[in-house]
């Protein structure tokens, strides 16, 4: 017990000062474009019903139903706005780690969940305070948690957790794999509830709001010069291939494989409703490389922690050795520190290409585990249903009637 107290205490103190770092970070001006611009957009929707997706100089990749949800935080100064969410986001990652662990283990205490608590609390993703993706994956975290027991709640948490599609993916495929068809019915609802009532306020039909939005997206996401994402595989495939076109065909395609894939091995893991199931895990790895992440998003990983932690079965030297592989991954930023440390190394363009790579290659390590893990899963949960005696049950009751009836 001493020992433990010690480690808790370790990996608390570590806790503290990673989020301080996020405090320091936050105060920085240039944080604070993301914030400001989610302020501007939902400031002119309601007070001046504007369409910001036509008329604004940088319009939103956000949904509209997510510029409805956040537009309070448009009255606000930016001297106010920059504090208050800082603080917000730093009981939103508390409130995050114990809600997967709690997803993982229903009936954890406070008391056992610290220490998981405290090792998530040191990713480099808890350091980003002014950004919306922690918010985002707590709604997804309450739709999982309250899914059995408040489904109607649930829903609307998911609902909101679709303000960040890329980041809400996780917890839709979960919902669909078990078969929680009202729950994703109750998310639709809300987030036609609040596309219609940014159409109301702007005054627009929907087609005026939907068509400028995908094509917002289509220009961030592709073509000649889209965005990338720490972690995303499109860089590696515009090595191989230049024409740009080709790589969106490609990026697609192995998209929708890599998903095809992980759906058919949760499918098989995700046995009962009320089981944790490998999809939240494997849906947000896939998420890091098909979509836009920046250090932020890495934090949609947090299902992956709680999976190899706490699933069913003995926690394997494999297990481990992946969870560390990623804990210590996501507490250091490789990319970063060899962007301060190359000035100090002769230049090696193997070691660029692996620090400047290192999420991507990190990913894909861990789909490959996450996979052969839930494939294992799959495979004894299938022998204990065959070999138990419940199984076999019926058979020997029908037995005797068929006899019977010859």
């Amino acid at each position: 017990m001493k020992d433990r107290r010690t480690v808790l205490a370790a990996w608390a103190l570590m806790a503290a000062v990673n989020l301080a770092a996020g405090v320091v970070i936050a105060s920085r001006p240039e944080q604070l474009d993301n914030l400001n611009s989610m302020q501007r957009w939902g400031s002119a929707w309601l007070t001046t019903g504007a369409n910001v997706y036509t008329t604004d100089r940088n319009p939103p990749d956000y949904p509209p139903h997510a510029v409805v949800a956040l537009s309070p935080l448009g009255a606000l100064s930016s001297e106010m706005a920059a504090p208050m969410w800082a603080g917000l986001n730093i009981l939103l990652a508390i409130l995050a780690t114990f809600l997967v662990t709690r997803a993982a283990r229903p009936n954890i205490t406070l008391r056992e969940a610290a220490l998981p608590m405290a090792m998530f609390l040191c990713w480099g993703g808890f350091r980003t305070l002014l950004q919306f993706s922690l918010l985002t994956v707590v709604f997804g975290l309450l739709a999982m948690v309250l899914a059995d027991k408040r489904p109607k709640w649930s829903g609307v948490c998911l609902g909101l957790a679709l303000m960040s599609p890329q980041m809400a993916a996780p917890f839709v495929v979960w919902a669909l794999l078990t078969r929680r068809l009202r729950l994703v019915g109750t998310a639709a609802s809300v987030v036609a509830a609040g596309f219609a009532a940014y159409c109301l306020r702007a005054g627009v039909s929907p087609v005026a709001v939907g068509l400028p939005y995908v094509n917002i997206l289509r220009e961030l996401n592709t073509g000649a010069e889209p965005l990338s994402g720490l972690a995303e595989v499109r860089p590696l495939i515009a090595r191989i291939v230049t024409n740009f076109s080709m790589v969106d065909a490609l990026v697609g395609a192995v998209s929708v494989l890599m998903l095809a894939a992980i759906c058919c091995v949760a499918r098989s893991e995700s046995t009962q409703r009320t089981a944790w199931c490998s999809a939240p895990a494997l849906v947000g790895v896939w998420s890091l490389l098909t979509f836009y992440h920046m250090t932020s998003g890495f934090v949609v990983l947090l299902p992956a922690a709680a999976f190899l932690l706490f699933a069913e079965g003995a926690l394997t030297p494999v297990r481990t050795t992946l969870f560390w592989i990623m804990q210590l991954g996501l507490m250091i930023d490789v990319p970063g520190v060899w962007r301060r440390v190359r000035v100090l190394v002769p230049q090696v363009d193997t070691l660029d290409d692996f620090a400047f790579n290192f999420d991507r290659v990190l990913m894909f390590v861990m789909l490959c585990g996450l996979m052969a893990l839930a494939s294992a899963l799959a495979r004894s949960r299938a022998w204990e249903a065959y070999s138990s005696p419940s199984a076999l049950e019926p058979v020997r009751m029908r037995m005797p009637n068929r006899a019977v009836r010859a």
